[in-house]
């Protein structure tokens, strides 16, 4: 696995403010490719390899629910609950929802649906598959609230990276993309302490006249363990690339989860 209009400058340090609200010319769109997007998931969650794989669901309570150093819930404490389907064949796929907690109301924010193939060569595992999201808000009406990923990843131990490209995210329907790494980078004892890069590659806004890429980036920074039958977590994440909030500012966040 998601972008606000910018400035034409290229690369910059993580320097936090605001993402601004604009408008863009020569929007074009992507119903097609989201049609074909939708067709190829609903194909791999269709194939008879899932017949006999593994069902799996998870429940986590967060300080906020974050995704990609933002927080997609407001600043709210955050409930997400999962499922998911694994086949001995490599194919797999599932779903999560996510509601924020506002006083004594539940405010859906985040849907998301994915099917994918994985296969182990040696020590290394390698993907490709589908993602679809849905948001509840952005802070941008150059970016769509709902979009389609597709990715391809590899892992090796403690270490996994995927990239993915988007051809329904920015409403203009330009391709869009985001690489990422996420690493063990300490275990001790029961606690891990793990951490995580993203890079989001944007193209210039219509308007500048301007070709090529901009890069923008996230980190996460978390450490984690289980405790009984949960596990908890505590991290500090950030970007400068805000798409569900005003600020990307630094973080911090804590949750609790339940595997079944």
């Amino acid at each position: 696995l998601l972008m606000p209009a910018r400035r034409s400058a290229g690369s910059r340090r993580l320097t936090y403010r605001p993402a601004r609200q604009i408008t863009r010319k020569g929007r074009a769109t992507s119903a097609p490719r989201r049609t074909a997007a939708l067709a190829c998931a609903l194909g791999v969650l269709a194939m008879p390899g899932l017949a006999n794989a593994q069902l799996a669901g998870s429940l986590t309570l967060s300080s906020s629910g974050m995704f990609r150093g933002e927080s997609i819930s407001h600043d709210a404490p955050a409930l997400n609950a999962g499922i998911s389907i694994d086949s001995a064949t490599g194919l797999y796929a599932g779903a999560s929802g996510t509601v924020a907690v506002t006083g004594d109301k539940l405010r859906a924010t985040a849907l998301v649906q994915y099917a994918g193939y994985a296969r182990r060569i040696g020590p290394v595992t390698a993907e490709i598959g589908a993602i679809h999201r849905i948001y509840d808000r952005v802070v941008d009406t150059g970016y769509r609230r709902a979009f389609f990923e597709g990715y391809a990843g590899l892992s090796y131990r403690g270490i996994k990276t995927r990239f993915y490209i988007s051809p329904d995210y920015l409403v203009d329907g330009r391709n869009s993309y985001y690489a990422e790494v996420n690493v063990r980078l300490l275990k001790v004892e029961r606690w891990s302490l793990e951490g995580h890069g993203g890079l989001s590659l944007i193209p210039h806004d219509l308007d500048t006249g301007l070709h090529g890429l901009r890069h923008f980036e996230d980190w996460r920074l978390q450490a984690s363990r289980p405790i009984g039958s949960v596990f908890v977590a505590v991290g500090v994440n950030a970007t400068n690339y805000p798409v569900y909030s005003a600020s990307g500012r630094a973080k911090v966040f804590a949750s609790i989860s339940k595997a079944f």
